[in-house]
């Protein structure tokens, strides 16, 4: 299916902000839960194949690099690879699932999403072994595609020069799903009874799951039939859309030499800032426990301290930023991230960590969707849903990866040494960055030209 006449652009983003925020709510809840779920699949009756073969290889790993066995540690270590997991499985799903959306339309596609999602909560919430656990987490995180589908809408709805008014607000649904869901979820493990961790939690995705395909229900078309590409077409890039080789240099997409040059170089500074970032932010949990003793319920309210902080910013400043200065937004945002790790790592006192803190939030609040504008300006054309799928999946390719070498690093060098290291590292992609020319001047530019 696809549009043939105009799309009323207010419709759709009043029907799809709030149905990314329902999911994101849902999303997010679970996170305070694993060591609660955790502690449930470890009992007589739960406990199956998956979970010892699970519990071995993570002794052994904890022991290569010199991890002290703690029982929170281990929870801790578990969620984060089940975190990774979720990230490999989306950057598997979310090329493939950019591309069906250019075939047979966004809303098919994202109500596709919605409802397997829903169906992962329902198995979730049937879940009495660690392996159907798992195997609902598969199904979350093959659904996950659905944000590539949400940013080709974007597209779809906005000129490139508005472009980064609709990432804005992508970005702010994500930070009220971030804002509220962990509170939500920290509570739910405080009240949890033991026989029975995850029923009001899995119960509550499941609705705000349902309400969410409601919203996806009344979604108008945005895909052009003029834009619609054929099934043979995707055929012939399946490769492209899943071979990490190829997703850096964005071989799917169909552009010009100096624009996917242009591309490459933008997902390159893309993949290496969000390796960095979502590394040192997997580690955070060891580091307050070990530092400042903090239980779920503190954990939560870090969320909540840095969502607080994004809402504003995403609203007021990122979403009302001219197109030629979304460069240096995302600049400004890199350099915001080394000083928040510096001082995450000599953060000897909540005050300390808490001033971190903050700088981290400004650049959660401006990178990713200012680069996400970037490339979106380099090739505006009819590959918006391929364009955000490989875009989308060098995320996912990163955070699937950058947890497990940070907490490698974390271990064997100490909390201190591993974010002084990574705060230094994270001036590579600012320097990248800086060298990069300015897609929207470069577009101002052959304007003129022509």
């Amino acid at each position: 299916m696809s549009a043939s006449g105009p799309i009323d652009r207010s419709k759709v983003m009043r029907l799809l902000i709030p149905a990314l925020v329902f999911n994101m709510i849902a999303f997010t809840s679970i996170l305070p839960l694993f060591p609660t779920i955790l502690n449930y699949y470890s009992k007589d009756g739960h406990r199956d194949w998956l979970y010892d073969i699970s519990v071995k290889g993570l002794k052994w790993f904890q022991e290569s690099i010199g991890v002290p066995h703690n029982e929170r540690y281990d929870k801790v270590f578990f969620g984060g690879l089940l975190g990774s997991l979720f990230s490999a499985l989306q950057f598997i799903s979310s090329p493939t699932l950019g591309a069906l959306s250019d075939i047979y339309g966004r809303r098919a596609i994202i109500s596709l999403c919605c409802v397997v999602t829903l169906i992962s909560y329902m198995n979730w919430l049937k879940a009495d072994t660690f392996a159907y656990f798992v195997l609902a987490r598969i199904l979350g995180g093959l659904s996950k595609g659905n944000v590539n589908v949400a940013v080709s809408i974007v597209s779809d709805v906005y000129t490139p020069e508005e472009h980064p008014k609709g990432m804005a607000l992508i970005g702010i649904s994500y930070s009220v799903g971030f804002l509220v869901g962990p509170m939500i979820g920290a509570y739910f493990s405080s009240i949890a009874p033991e026989n029975e961790p995850f029923a009001n939690p899995a119960i509550f995705s499941i609705v705000l799951t349902i309400i969410e395909f409601g919203f996806l229900f009344f979604l108008p078309e945005t895909l052009h039939f003029k834009e619609q590409k054929s099934v043979e077409s995707i055929k012939k890039t399946r490769k492209e859309l899943i071979t990490p080789s190829d997703l850096f240099q964005f071989s799917a997409v169909k552009a010009p030499v100096n624009k996917k040059l242009e591309m490459q170089k933008i997902g390159i500074i893309y993949f290496i800032y969000l390796f960095l970032y979502s590394g040192l932010e997997f580690t955070l949990p060891f580091l307050t426990h070990l530092r400042f003793d903090f239980g779920s319920m503190q954990q939560g309210k870090l969320y909540l301290f840095t969502g607080l902080l994004m809402l504003p910013i995403q609203g007021r400043y990122v979403r009302k930023t001219p197109i030629e200065k979304q460069k240096a937004v995302a600049e400004f945002g890199i350099a915001c991230i080394i000083p928040a790790y510096l001082l995450v790592a000599v953060a000897r006192t909540p005050v300390v960590l808490y001033a971190g803190l903050f700088f981290y939030a400004i650049a959660s609040a401006t990178v990713v969707t200012c680069l996400t504008s970037l490339v979106h300006i380099v090739h505006p054309e009819n590959e918006k849903g391929v364009l955000a799928g490989i875009f989308r999946s060098l995320g996912c390719l990163a955070r699937a990866l950058g947890p497990i070498i940070a907490s490698t690093f974390f271990w064997l060098l100490g909390a201190t040494a591993c974010y002084t290291i990574g705060a230094i590292m994270l001036t590579v992609p600012l320097i990248l960055l800086k060298k990069l020319d300015n897609p929207a001047k470069i577009q101002e530019d052959n304007k003129k030209i022509n």
